[in-house]
Order: C-alpha cells, then sequence, then structure tokens
C-alpha cells in the first residue's frame, strides 16, 4: 500500500492509524472514555484501544503496576462507577487516585444522574480498566525480556 491510500485509510477511519507513545501521552483519556460509553463501534474500538494504551502508559510513569488496576476493575465491576468514584483513593498515590477519578467521572453520565442501573457501562468500564491492567501487565513483561527491568 503506497503512502497515498494509506493517508486515505487513515482519513475515513483514524482508528487504524499507529501512533508512537509519545503521540498517545497527550491524547483526552477523559474524552475518549466518555465517547466511548456512550458512543458507537468506533468510539468503543478508540476507548479499548488508543485510550487503552494511552491509559497504561501514564499510570507507567508512575509507578502503577497492573494489579491495582485489576482490584479497581473488580471494584467497579461489583459495587458500580459511581461507587468507585466516591473511593477516597481508587489508586494508591495521588497522582494516579485523581487520574482514576477522572476516568471514573468521564464513565458516568454527565448529567449527574445516578448510573447505578446501568450495569452495561459499568461492566464495560470495568472491562476497559481490565485492558489497562492487561497492557501494564504486557509492557512490563516486555521489559523484563530484555532486561530493563528487575522481577
Amino acid at each position: 500500500m503506497d503512502a497515498d491510500a494509506r493517508q486515505a485509510l487513515n482519513q475515513v477511519d483514524p482508528s487504524t492509524r499507529r501512533r508512537p507513545d509519545s503521540e498517545l501521552l497527550d491524547l483526552d483519556i477523559p474524552a475518549a472514555i466518555a465517547a466511548g460509553i456512550a458512543g458507537g463501534k468506533v468510539q468503543h474500538r478508540s476507548m479499548f484501544t488508543d485510550a487503552a494504551i494511552a491509559a497504561s502508559l501514564r499510570l507507567e510513569e508512575h509507578g502503577v503496576g497492573p494489579y491495582p488496576v485489576l482490584f479497581l476493575a473488580g471494584y467497579v465491576r461489583s459495587a458500580g462507577r459511581v461507587a468507585a468514584l466516591a473511593l477516597p483513593q481508587p489508586l494508591v498515590g495521588s497522582e494516579p487516585a485523581e487520574l482514576a477519578r477522572r476516568w471514573l467521572a468521564a464513565s458516568c453520565p454527565a448529567d449527574g444522574a445516578p448510573a447505578g442501573d446501568d450495569i452495561d457501562a459499568d461492566i464495560m468500564f470495568a472491562r476497559w480498566l481490565e485492558m489497562v491492567a492487561a497492557l501494564l501487565s504486557l509492557r512490563r513483561s516486555a521489559r523484563r525480556s530484555v532486561g530493563q527491568l528487575s522481577p
């Protein structure tokens, strides 16, 4: 595929474009989550690809591993997004906790209406957190295999 065809494809569906980590660090994760929860197929794909990768990069910068994110996903799955948003520290550390709060808030209805009955959205957000945890684990595993991280 030549460069013009690749560029045309990217214009039609931007989710098929490869992005470097440096570009993903600038992604508006809360906006992608809000669109993914409320949107259609393309928005779901963006939430579970670009936004999940960007979230894993940001958490990795703060030294957060996959297990705390999996724990939060389990809490969201069992208690819901609104209950998780009320946690005093959804992830350990002030910066990771603030990131998690922003993502949780973005996943809740904008009008502030209780989302307790929206089990599908709770499960979708929990699955997104599980994806973020899987990416954190994968990146950690890859670094171990090339000797950049101690076990």
